[in-house]
């Protein structure tokens, strides 16, 4: 049976139409689903693949869902070589981060191994580095102090699917706010200095000083009010900080609410600490008291 011509070139150009459909269906969703996801993982570049695969599933993402990228040594002494100790940032990349931006609910900050840097030190960092909605998970397969972290984090948002280029200085000013807070932390208690930066960081930004003696001012009413004894050296280093972050320009009502809830958030922190501390000293004065009871039977 013969095919009529007309017949026949629909059917080849369905059959065409029909090829191009598969091609594209067969491509698509390599080529879409990373550019659709808003996830990333930064991996310590001098991790081992079995660690590395560790940090993945603790992060609860494969390479199909999330954007995985590593973080160098180099990358790190970029930003903390000038303001961490060689101690403090060590000789190896190690700390992970999980980075998923939001449309809303601000920043939600967890951590896991860091022993030196806080879920507060990265909030009041991002702050700093203009970053208002996110997950933000910093973690490593093992004990470390985290100082590098942040280099990490800062990586990931800006190669997220909506992640645009942070502005160096922002960088600079937010990697040396986490060392500075955290030396502080060593001696003053951790959640104490981050409120402490806060405050002084929200004064600066609020009223924008003119010059270094007026950005000293700020800082010396701030010790003087939480009652901290602080060196020459503690105070230069939050003075030059603070003076860094006033010529950042940033908008102080733009970024109210969030050092607000960053304030709030710390307030709780000290708060819940002070009451675990003084239920502990309770429990602690009964149990020697039932001791010496039983001692005397």
């Amino acid at each position: 049976m013969k095919i009529k011509p007309k017949i026949k070139n629909i059917i080849t150009k369905s059959l065409v139409i029909f090829m191009a459909l598969s091609m594209f269906l067969s491509i698509s969703p390599s080529t879409t689903a990373f550019a659709d996801s808003f996830k990333v993982v930064t991996l310590g570049g001098d991790l081992t693949k079995q660690q590395k695969d560790e940090m993945l599933t603790y992060f609860k993402v494969t390479k199909n869902d999330a954007n995985i990228l590593e973080i160098t040594t180099d990358e790190e002494q970029k930003y903390l070589g000038n303001v961490a100790s060689k101690a403090q940032l060590g000789n190896k990349s190690i700390s992970c981060s999980y980075v998923e931006p939001t449309s809303k609910g601000g920043l939600v900050i967890s951590t896991n191994n860091l022993t030196w840097v806080t879920e507060s030190m990265i909030r009041n960092a991002l702050i700093t580095a203009g970053i208002e909605n996110a997950n933000v998970t910093a973690s490593a397969p093992f004990k470390v102090s985290g100082t590098a972290a942040l280099t990490g984090i800062l990586k990931g948002f800006e190669n997220s699917s909506a992640g645009k280029k942070i502005d160096e200085n922002k960088k600079e000013a937010a990697n040396e706010e986490l060392v500075v807070t955290g030396n502080m932390g060593d001696k003053i208690g951790q959640d104490q200095a981050a409120k402490l930066i806060n405050d002084v960081k929200k004064d600066v930004i609020k009223e924008k000083p003119k010059t270094e003696n007026d950005i000293q001012k700020i800082v010396d009413k701030a010790t003087k009010e939480y009652k901290v004894n602080l060196s020459d050296e503690d105070k230069a280093s939050i003075n030059s900080l603070m003076g860094k972050i006033n010529k950042l320009d940033i908008n102080y009502s733009k970024i109210k609410d969030q050092l607000n809830d960053a304030a709030s958030k710390l307030k709780e922190q000290l708060n819940s600490k002070e009451a675990k501390g003084f239920f502990a000293k309770i429990g602690g004065f009964f149990s020697d008291l039932f001791d010496s009871i039983g001692n005397l039977f």
